[in-house]
């Protein structure tokens, strides 16, 4: 029912008039699975995959091999980051071919402001920073916060507001000495102050959220539990325990709720930021590993795993009932939407169309209001490398052969309009 409601409202939006956002996709980031404890290495490499809200279709569009583990996946116009254990990717977001790769070691969370990407570090061992910001247009080193510039401790998550990099200031890599503090970085100037203490309650925040100008943190504390912290204006006004028992994060912001985990019941509960109160628990969601939120359609994305075999992707509503389900990659803990705009049929050269079945074997059809006069179609393969070119009419139960195409992922355009993504099987 979930899957034909979103079919539906993605007809609705290629037919109407104006301007609306939709989700194209959602990027879910496998962390892969390494062995720690026996030696083994890699077992399972991070890869990257697509989640298609319209057709309940996951597909696996890159494998990463080399870094341990993967940290965070972002997308920015027509570009998707990507954070992996020690080194920054930038993929095309319609084709999935790599446009750019650095090096960066112990990178953790990344933010977009203004055409810099921001990017915190962690690692054990310690690095020579913990923060610095690349051109989001070939990953190139712009400038970077030292220790000696005030931030002497691994960070990990970034959220930008107004101008500020808040940093999740945490030392998670030495659990002896872990810290609470929420550090800021002056983008325009370049330089780092405004630090706030969370106290010992705070200590290990690891998630950062915005709403109406104030700044939550999320934190793991030392992992015997979690407390949610508010700043207003740059200074501190409450930390409050919320849970027993704790471990990675897994929190989003909805609305005026902030969902988490609560790990002593292996359920999602959720804080009132109205009330600084827990609301209550959702006896219904499962034990997720990754959360976000998706505005556009109501609902939420959670991710669950065994941490070495399997993953899942769930569609929850937001009171944490499971919408669907598909499988995806071991370890699914960081997921992006790609949101776009349809601005709806001008001409033939915006002709808004589907394709099914997806994924295909041998044939695909077309859905949606086609070009009334023959038309270029053209395909392109996950690098971008057009694989197919014809000039053609289409007719109400237009269809095309696909045989000569080899399993993978591709992007059909027509008369050069908007992409859309399909597999050959």
């Amino acid at each position: 029912m979930y899957r034909s409601f979103l079919s539906a409202a993605a007809l609705a939006f290629a037919l109407c008039g104006s301007a609306q956002s939709y989700v194209h996709q959602v990027m879910v980031l496998n962390e892969g699975y390494y062995d720690y404890f026996d030696g083994g290495g890699q077992l399972v490499p991070v890869t990257l995959g697509s989640y298609d809200p319209a057709t309940g279709v996951y597909t696996t569009v890159a494998t990463i091999t080399g870094p341990r583990f993967g940290t965070d996946v972002l997308v920015d116009g027509a570009s998707i980051y990507v954070a992996a254990d020690d080194r920054v990717l930038r993929y095309d977001a319609d084709s999935y071919a790599l446009l750019d790769e650095t090096e960066v070691l112990g990178v953790r969370k990344l933010a977009i402001w203004n055409d810099q990407l921001l990017i915190t570090r962690g690692e054990l061992g310690g690095l020579a920073h913990y923060f610095e910001a690349r051109d989001k247009n070939d990953l190139s080193y712009l400038y970077s916060i030292a220790p000696a510039d005030g931030l002497p401790f691994s960070a990990e998550d970034v959220l930008v507001h107004d101008n500020t990099a808040y940093l999740a200031v945490n030392n998670a890599f030495d659990l002896t000495n872990l810290q609470g503090r929420i550090g800021m970085v002056d983008l325009l100037a370049q330089t780092y102050g405004n630090e706030v203490d969370l106290g010992i309650d705070g200590l290990n925040p690891e998630k950062l959220m915005v709403k109406d100008g104030s700044i939550y943190a999320f934190s793991n504390t030392d992992f015997t539990g979690s407390s949610i912290s508010k700043l207003s204006n740059g200074a501190l006004d409450y930390v409050h325990n919320v849970a027993e028992n704790s471990g990675c994060a897994a929190s989003a912001l909805v609305g005026s709720k902030v969902y988490y985990m609560e790990y002593d019941q292996n359920k999602l509960a959720r804080f009132d930021i109205t009330t600084a109160s827990v609301l209550d628990t959702l006896q219904e969601s499962p034990g997720v590993y990754g959360l976000i939120e998706d505005p556009i359609n109501n609902v939420l994305y959670a991710t669950t795993t065994d941490y070495f075999s399997t993953g899942d992707l769930h569609v929850l509503n937001l009171d944490g009932q499971i919408q669907s389900t598909v499988a995806v990659g071991v370890s699914p803990g960081n997921m992006a939407l790609d949101v776009r705009s349809s601005t709806g049929i001008a001409d033939n050269a915006t002709a808004a169309f589907g394709v099914y079945p997806n994924p295909a074997t041998d044939r695909i059809a077309f859905t949606g209001t086609m070009p009334s006069v023959a038309a270029t179609l053209v395909i392109c393969d996950a690098l971008g490398q057009e694989v197919y070119r014809t000039q053609r009419s289409f007719t109400a139960a237009a269809t095309l052969d696909i045989d000569q195409l080899a399993p993978g992922v591709y992007v059909v355009r027509i008369n050069g309009g908007m992409g859309v993504r399909f597999t050959k099987n």
